[in-house]
């Protein structure tokens, strides 16, 4: 594996990965939590830079953009975008029929999220 993905730091709390651990579900599962939970802290921490608004369009791929450039792989930009975009409309779509802010979304609203689309 690259030197560029052994350095990867994910912005998700290690106590939350060990929650999912913990949790009576498939592996699959398990990698589908995580890969929310890390969609989730992505967004909090872009909007945090952005006047506390849910990442818009622009400020996605712009997000995207810089990603790219540091795995000096421009063309991942687009599908990094896509992946993200949809992690985004599954948050909103959720939080809209919960009533909640989507960053104030946590653990408990992505088992409940993931639950519905299985």
């Amino acid at each position: 594996m690259s030197d560029q993905f052994n350095s990867f730091m994910s912005p998700v709390k290690k106590e939350v990965v060990d929650q999912i651990e913990r949790l009576d579900l498939s592996t699959l599962q398990k990698l589908h939590l995580k890969l929310l939970s890390h969609c989730l802290e992505v967004f909090k921490d872009i909007s945090l830079k952005n006047d506390d608004e849910f990442p818009n369009d622009i400020l996605l791929k712009s997000w995207c953009e810089k990603e790219a450039k540091k795995l000096k792989d421009e063309s991942f930009s687009m599908l990094l975008f896509e992946q993200m975009n949809s992690a985004a409309i599954k948050f909103q779509n959720y939080a809209k029929k919960t009533g909640k802010n989507v960053l104030d979304l946590n653990l408990d609203d992505l088992i409940a999220l993931t639950s519905l689309e299985n």
